[in-house]
């Protein structure tokens, strides 16, 4: 079971190099709108999260999710 902070601060290093150019990654950051994600990038990112806490994503659960925060919170949830 992975705690939240521990979950936002392993998103945030996975997102640091996505980012755009100049991007900051915070809790609040928009994973498209603002750091300039791709849907492969956003797959691929899920895809080695899953990996790494070992658990799974369900599809209509992606679409929610906007924010670095809410990722974390998401990933918080299932590894319980």
């Amino acid at each position: 079971m992975a705690s939240y902070d521990i979950c936002l601060a392993r998103v945030l290093e996975l997102l640091a190099p996505l980012a755009k150019p100049g991007g900051v990654v915070a809790e609040s950051s928009d994973l498209v709108g603002e750091l300039g994600l791709s849907s492969i990038d956003v797959m691929e990112m899920i895809e080695s999260i899953e990996d790494e806490f070992d658990i799974s994503f369900p599809l209509n659960n992606l679409s929610t999710i906007r924010t670095a925060g809410e990722l974390a919170a998401d990933i918080a949830r299932l590894s319980q």
